[in-house]
């Protein structure tokens, strides 16, 4: 492959990483605006521009009213406000075509042009099916909460970490075209592996913090090891990590001590090594991490601070991403 036609493709995959990226952002934000079930229907080309006039308008929002969220939550709720939580539904589901678009596009040009080798092809659409994965696990996430009015925090830890096993893929690839020069070193290797799995462990359970609302919970009249620890789960022998929303917030703060342990011990195995830079890197995105999701549980989840603690994780898991690669033993992609 030439370095032309390597830097071109890999820009492809750096614009899609950034519009995933963006696209669980706004995710977020449209979970906390409380918007993601304000489209109840779902017409592939009719939604791509939003209402265009008060009546369009009134229409849409005569559809939401027949739903559990209007009927149990919202019976209160103006045309105007509606048009608000529309709009982050809305933007949401454009930039999931948008992000089909540009994958798919580009995807069939290199393909004709002959761009791309055999085991860059197997790994692009096993990078499709993901994305079609994705595009069904929101959709059956959104049918969840169109049936009780609310989102099942299950199906919503799994539409995020989809989100999240689709970046580490794409930015894996990216890596197999721009790090020539790697540092093989299993011990590292094993422990970003585990740090990966502990990641995904803290997301699934910041998913359901989100989806039970559980981030209001926190006592905030407690004491500071309360505050910032995480108070004792509930009295009753019966602890639900499932279902209750105290103990799942109480969880979350705890088991990101879990997490931070964990970075530290890999600060230590890379600091005198090749690994260094992204060892101390990851170590120091985590005490940002941790900074703000006390924050943001003492701010009363204020959407600036959940949003920039969600996109901080972003950064953080792709920061591990990028450990276990140079660590690992597997050639370019890209070579």
């Amino acid at each position: 492959m030439k370095t032309k036609q390597k830097r071109i493709i890999k820009n492809w995959l750096y614009s899609g990483l950034f519009l995933v990226a963006l696209m669980v952002i706004i995710g977020g934000i449209t979970r906390l605006t409380n918007s993601g079930l304000s489209m109840v229907k779902w017409e592939l080309i009719m939604d791509i521009t939003p209402p265009i006039n008060e009546l369009q308008w009134e229409e849409k929002f005569q559809d939401y009213q027949k739903f559990p969220e209007y009927q149990k939550f919202n019976q209160n709720m103006s045309v105007s406000e509606f048009k608000t939580i529309y709009f982050w539904e809305w933007l949401h589901r454009f930039l999931a075509r948008l992000i089909g678009i540009i994958f798919i596009m580009p995807f069939l040009f290199f393909w004709v042009k002959n761009w791309l080798h055999k085991k860059l092809k197997r790994k692009l659409l096993i990078l499709f099916l993901l994305g079609g994965l994705q595009a069904f696990l929101g959709a059956y996430m959104v049918e969840s909460g169109l049936e009780i009015g609310k989102v099942s925090h299950f199906r919503l830890a799994v539409h995020l970490v989809v989100s999240c096993v689709i970046m580490c893929y794409i930015y894996w690839l990216i890596l197999s075209f721009t790090e020539s020069g790697k540092s093989p070193n299993k011990t590292t290797n094993k422990l970003s592996q585990y740090l990966i799995i502990a990641l995904l462990i803290q997301i699934i359970y910041g998913a359901f913090v989100a989806g039970l609302k559980a981030g209001y919970l926190i006592p905030v009249n407690g004491g500071f090891f309360e505050t910032v620890f995480g108070y004792s789960f509930r009295s009753s022998n019966d602890v639900d990590l499932l279902n209750n929303g105290f103990d799942i917030q109480a969880f979350h703060r705890l088991f990101a001590w879990v997490v931070f342990v964990i970075t530290l011990i890999v600060f230590k195995k890379t600091r005198k090594t090749a690994l260094a830079k992204t060892g101390t890197l990851v170590l120091g995105v985590t005490i940002v991490q941790i900074i703000l999701g006390i924050s943001a549980l003492l701010l009363r989840v204020q959407i600036h601070a959940a949003i920039t603690h969600q996109f901080i994780a972003i950064i953080l898991l792709l920061s591990v991403v990028r450990l276990t690669y140079l660590s690992s033993e597997k050639s370019q992609l890209g070579a």
